[in-house]
C-alpha cells in the first residue's frame, strides 16, 4: 500500500494572484506616473504661456519699426513655430493623459477585483476545473500583460507627441470644402504687403476703406433684363447688407440668423459656392439674440481678410477666423453688445492684428474700446483705454500719412486716431454728432468725416492731443449723408444721401462745386471710384455712374434688378455686387 500522495496545487492557480498583485502595482504605478506629468504640465502652463513670449514680443516691436526687415520676419517665423510645437505638446499631453489616466484606472481596478476574488475561492479545486482554471489564468494573464504593454506605448505616443498646427482660442471640427480649386501659392509671411493690399479687395470698401478701384477696365452699363455684362449671378443663403470681400479669386460674405452665423467664400471666376461654415456656439455667448434693425440683421459688419484667414463679426458679439478652405482656426464671444441696432461696424487688418471697433453704451460708462486681436490665434494683443463716445455704426480706417500709420474711428462727438501698433490714442478733434453711421475716408492729406445734422469735415492728420481748434482745415454743412460714406478722389470729395442727393466739394479748400438732386432715388450704398469713373448704386438697384470732375456728369445708368444695401467691390475687369438675395459679377463678356 503506497502512501497517500499530497494534492498538487495547479501552478496558474498559484502563480496567478501573484500575476494580478504585479499588474495591480505596474498600472497603478503608470497612473500616478500620468497624473504626475500632468500636473507637472498643468503648473507650467498656468505659469508660463509660451504663446506670450518675450522674446517674440521684443522681435514683433522692432519689425513695426523696421517692417522691410526680412532677417527679422525670418526669426519671428521660425520662434513663432517653435513656441507653437511647444505649446501644441502641453494641449495633447493634457488631453491624451485624461484617457491614459482612464485606461490605466481600469486596469488597476480589473486586477485588484480579481486577486481579492481569487482569495475567497477554496485552495481545494475540483480534478476535472484544474486544466480549466490553468487555462483561464494563462489566457487573463497574457490579456492584463498586453493592456499593460498597449498602456506604456500609448503613454510614450502621448509625451513624443508634436504638433504644427495653429492653437486656435475655440477650435470646430473642419468638413472638406465642397469642390476643389486651383491652390493659390500659400503665404510666406504672416501679414501681407501693402502691395498686395493694394491689389486686392480686403476689407469694406477695399484698402484702407477708400473706396478707390486698382483698376480702371470694369463696365460702365450692365442689365440684369437682358443679361448685358452679367458674367454671373448666384443666390446667398442668407440675406444681409454686408459687402463682398476678394482676394485673389475668393470672394467672402458673411450672413446671421438669430440660430446662426456663417461665412461663405465664392469662386469668383464662375460663382460658385466653396464652402459654407457656420461659427458654431461659443462659450460665453448670450442665448438671447441681440435687438438689430430690419435692415442690418445679424449680421451687418463686412468681414475682412489679409490673404491668410478670412475674420468676421456677428451682432450677438461672436468674432471668427476661418482658413481659406473654411477651416475655423479660431473663435470667441466678446460679450454681448450694449447697441440698440446692433453691432455693424466692420473689421480692420494692420499687419498681423485685426483691429475691431466696439462703440456701444452711452459714452459714460466706460463700455466703448478698440480692440486689437492676433490675427493667427484670436488673443488679445491690446485694449484701447475706454472711448468717451457712445454707440456708433461706422467702420473704421486704416491710413498711412507717409509719415506714420493711424487707425481712424468715428463715433459721436469725436473723430480719434489710434496707433495701430499699441492702442494709444495719438489725437481727437470734436466733429460729429447724432447717431454717427458713415465712415471716415482718406485722401488729399485729409481726414473727412460727414453725418446728417452736423457737418463735413476736413482734418489734418498730423497733430496731437485734441486737435479741434488747431488741425480742422475746412468744414461744410450741404448735402450731409446720413448712411453713405464720403469719397475722395485726391481732388474733390463726393458725398450721397439717402434722399437722392449729390455733392461735391473741393478737397484742398472746401469749396461747394456742386449738387444734384435725383428724384425716386436713395443712397445708402457708398460711392466708389474707378478710373475715373464713380459707381454709386441705390437701394432699388441701379447704379449711377459719373464722371468725376468739378461739374456733374452722368456717364450711365445701370439696373442689377434687385435691391442694393451693400457697397461693391472691385477686381480686374469686374465690379462684385451683394443683392437683397444675390451676388452678381459685371464684367465685360468676352465677343
Amino acid at each position: 500500500m503506497q502512501p497517500a500522495t499530497k494534492p498538487s496545487t495547479p501552478p496558474a492557480a498559484g502563480h496567478w494572484p501573484q500575476a494580478q498583485v504585479r499588474t495591480a502595482i505596474v498600472s497603478g504605478a503608470f497612473c500616478v506616473v500620468v497624473a504626475v506629468l500632468m500636473l507637472v504640465n498643468l503648473i507650467q502652463s498656468r505659469s508660463y504661456d509660451p504663446l506670450d513670449s518675450p522674446g517674440l514680443k521684443r522681435l514683433k516691436t522692432s519689425l513695426v519699426q523696421d517692417p522691410t526687415n526680412e532677417g527679422l520676419m525670418k526669426q519671428i517665423r521660425a520662434l513663432d513655430h517653435q513656441l507653437r510645437r511647444h505649446h501644441s505638446r502641453r494641449v495633447l499631453l493634457t488631453e491624451r493623459g485624461g484617457w491614459l489616466l482612464i485606461v490605466g484606472g481600469a486596469v488597476f481596478l480589473f486586477a485588484v477585483q480579481s486577486a481579492i476574488y481569487r482569495r475567497k475561492l477554496p485552495k481545494t479545486q475540483k480534478a476535472e476545473r484544474t486544466h480549466e482554471t490553468e487555462d483561464h489564468a494563462a489566457m487573463t494573464a497574457r490579456m492584463a500583460v498586453g493592456m499593460i504593454g498597449v498602456m506604456l506605448g500609448a503613454g510614450a505616443w502621448a509625451l513624443a507627441a508634436e504638433t504644427t498646427s495653429l492653437i486656435p482660442a475655440q477650435t470646430a471640427k473642419a468638413a472638406a470644402p465642397a469642390e476643389a480649386v486651383a491652390e493659390e501659392p500659400a503665404p510666406t509671411t504672416p501679414f501681407p504687403t501693402p502691395e498686395e493690399l493694394k491689389q486686392n479687395w480686403p476689407r469694406f470698401r477695399g484698402p484702407s476703406g477708400s473706396g478707390i478701384s486698382a483698376y480702371a477696365n470694369v463696365p460702365t452699363t450692365w442689365s440684369a433684363k437682358t443679361g448685358e455684362n452679367i458674367l454671373w449671378k448666384v443666390p446667398v443663403p442668407i440675406i444681409g447688407p454686408n459687402s463682398p470681400v476678394l482676394w485673389g479669386k475668393r470672394l467672402f460674405l458673411a450672413g446671421a440668423t438669430e440660430k446662426k452665423r456663417e461665412v461663405y467664400c465664392y469662386d469668383t471666376t464662375n460663382g460658385k459656392l466653396l464652402w459654407q461654415k457656420q461659427v458654431g456656439d461659443l462659450p460665453g455667448t448670450d442665448p438671447e439674440a441681440p435687438s438689430v434693425m430690419d435692415e442690418g440683421g445679424f449680421a451687418p459688419a463686412t468681414v475682412a481678410t489679409d490673404g491668410r484667414r478670412v475674420y468676421a463679426i456677428y451682432a450677438n458679439g461672436d468674432v471668427a477666423a476661418f482658413d481659406y478652405k473654411g477651416n475655423r482656426v479660431w473663435a470667441r464671444n466678446l460679450g454681448k453688445f450694449d447697441d440698440s441696432y446692433g453691432h455693424s461696424s466692420s473689421l480692420e487688418t494692420w499687419r498681423d492684428r485685426l483691429l475691431i471697433q466696439i462703440d456701444q453704451g452711452t459714452g459714460k460708462d466706460g463700455k466703448s474700446k478698440i480692440l486689437a486681436l492676433e490675427t493667427a490665434t484670436g488673443n488679445t494683443a491690446w485694449e484701447s483705454a475706454p472711448r468717451p463716445v457712445p454707440g456708433s455704426w461706422s467702420s473704421p480706417i486704416l491710413i498711412n500719412t507717409g509719415k506714420r500709420e493711424l487707425f481712424i474711428v468715428a463715433a459721436k462727438p469725436w473723430v480719434m486716431a489710434y496707433d495701430p501698433a499699441t492702442g494709444k490714442e495719438v489725437w481727437r478733434a470734436e466733429a460729429l454728432s447724432g447717431e454717427v453711421t458713415p465712415s471716415p475716408v482718406f485722401g488729399a492729406g485729409l481726414v473727412f468725416t460727414a453725418i446728417e445734422g452736423e457737418k463735413l469735415a476736413a482734418i489734418k492728420p498730423d497733430g496731437e492731443g485734441d486737435v479741434t481748434k488747431t488741425h480742422v482745415a475746412w468744414s461744410a454743412e450741404d448735402g450731409l449723408p446720413d448712411v453713405s460714406s464720403p469719397l475722395c478722389d485726391g481732388q474733390r470729395v463726393y458725398l450721397a444721401t439717402s434722399t437722392g442727393e449729390i455733392t461735391c466739394y473741393d478737397a484742398a479748400k472746401g469749396k461747394k462745386l456742386w449738387n444734384k438732386e435725383l428724384d425716386n432715388i436713395s443712397f445708402k450704398s457708398s460711392p466708389a471710384l474707378a478710373g475715373d469713373k464713380i459707381y454709386i448704386f441705390c437701394d432699388k438697384g441701379t447704379c449711377i455712374v459719373l464722371q468725376a470732375g468739378d461739374t456733374y456728369k452722368e456717364v450711365a445708368k445701370a439696373d442689377l434688378g434687385e435691391e442694393v444695401l451693400s457697397s461693391p467691390a472691385f477686381a480686374d475687369g469686374r465690379i462684385y455686387v451683394r443683392g437683397k438675395k444675390s451676388l452678381f459679377c459685371i464684367g465685360s463678356k468676352a465677343k
